[in-house]
C-alpha cells in the first residue's frame, strides 16, 4: 500500500470539492487514508479544535516506528 495521509479542510460555506479532488489524486497516488476527513464550516470552535487533535493524534500513532 502506498504512504499514509490525513486531511483536515477549512471553507466558509463547503468543502466537499477540496475533499473530493484531495481523495481523487491521493487514490491516483495509492495512498492511504488513515482516517476519515475532518472538515470544518464557518468558525472554527472547540469540537473542530478537538477533531484536529484527534487526527493530529491518530497520524503520528501511525506513523510512529514500531
Amino acid at each position: 500500500m502506498g504512504r499514509p495521509y490525513a486531511l483536515y479542510v477549512h471553507g466558509n460555506s463547503d468543502t466537499i470539492g477540496a475533499v473530493r479532488a484531495v481523495e481523487s489524486i491521493a487514490t491516483g497516488l495509492r495512498w492511504k487514508r488513515l482516517r476519515a476527513p475532518v472538515t470544518v464550516i464557518g468558525a472554527v470552535d472547540a469540537a473542530a479544535r478537538e477533531a484536529c487533535w484527534e487526527l493530529g493524534a491518530t497520524t503520528a500513532a501511525c506513523l510512529a516506528p514500531n
